[in-house]
């Protein structure tokens, strides 16, 4: 059975749809529905937001799942939306595992569809966010959530301003007062962490993750890797790879970017 914690309700209809014969759904709007819900049935996939209805935090719930013996998988279903951005980034400081899927950016049955067969989905974007989400401004929280989520495709700068609902001079300017690098540049970093983190911790092939980030070729994805870490898909495979590039785009959000913060992620 699938239990989901829905507000939206072309999220409802649409994994309704998604997941018809498949399965079961149990769909509700409250905290302690949902809790009620995971403790009468055996429930394989939780897909929910990170607030209910009535603006009650999910997350002391999801640590409590993840602590069981027969932990479901999680898939957070979350907006854009600033508040939602800065749930997002506090749920990444607990390192629970969780596929994150953005109403802006994918369908809902993209996300549940692997879910019923058990896997994770296991991605960079929470690990980039658990890293980086203390340092990331409040204006930015949102691009930087959009980027990390992003890392798996290929995202331009209009669409990512059209995205947050802002101009992308506006966004420029966001950048420029918190002394970050262009948008393209944040964009270009957070396709490179997720080139990385398929090439170190799934162990991918470089021709493998070529093809899943939409690149031209191998040596495209070669070049990408150069330009922002100053590395290679082949050195990438060792282990540790992907944690050295993201310390290195951490260091941009440091105050003098020099400084990296030293993480507590297991490698």
């Amino acid at each position: 059975m699938v239990a989901a914690l829905l507000l939206n309700a072309a999220d409802r209809i649409a994994l309704r749809r998604a997941l018809e014969p498949r399965t079961s759904l149990r769909l509700c709007d409250r905290l302690d529905a949902l809790r009620s819900l995971v403790v009468a049935a055996e429930v394989r996939v939780v897909v929910t937001e990170l607030r209910d209805r009535v603006g009650m935090s999910v997350t002391p719930l999801l640590v409590v799942l993840a602590a069981g013996a027969a932990a479901p998988v999680v898939v957070l279903r979350s907006s854009l939306a600033d508040a939602a951005a800065g749930d997002v980034l506090r749920f990444a400081g607990t390192r629970l595992a969780a596929r994150l899927s953005l109403r802006e950016l994918e369908e809902i049955g993209d996300a549940i569809l692997p879910a019923l067969g058990g896997h994770t989905g296991a991605r960079a974007d929470l690990a980039i966010l658990e890293r980086v989400g203390p340092l990331v401004p409040r204006p930015l929280r949102a691009f930087v959530v959009l980027c990390a989520a992003s890392s798996m495709s290929r995202l331009h700068v209009a669409r990512a301003a059209s995205l947050l609902g802002v101009g992308r001079r506006t966004l420029e300017n966001r950048l420029a007062r918190a002394s970050l690098p262009a948008a393209h540049r944040i964009i270009g970093w957070g396709v490179a962490l997720g080139a990385a983190w398929q090439l170190d911790v799934l162990s991918r092939r470089p021709k493998q993750v070529a093809a899943d980030l939409g690149f031209a070729s191998g040596a495209a994805l070669a070049n990408l890797l150069a330009r922002y870490g100053g590395c290679t898909p082949t050195s990438l495979r060792d282990h540790g790879g992907f944690q050295a590039q993201l310390e290195r785009f951490a260091a941009l959000f440091e105050r003098d970017g020099t400084h990296p913060v030293t993480s507590t992620r297991p490698a």
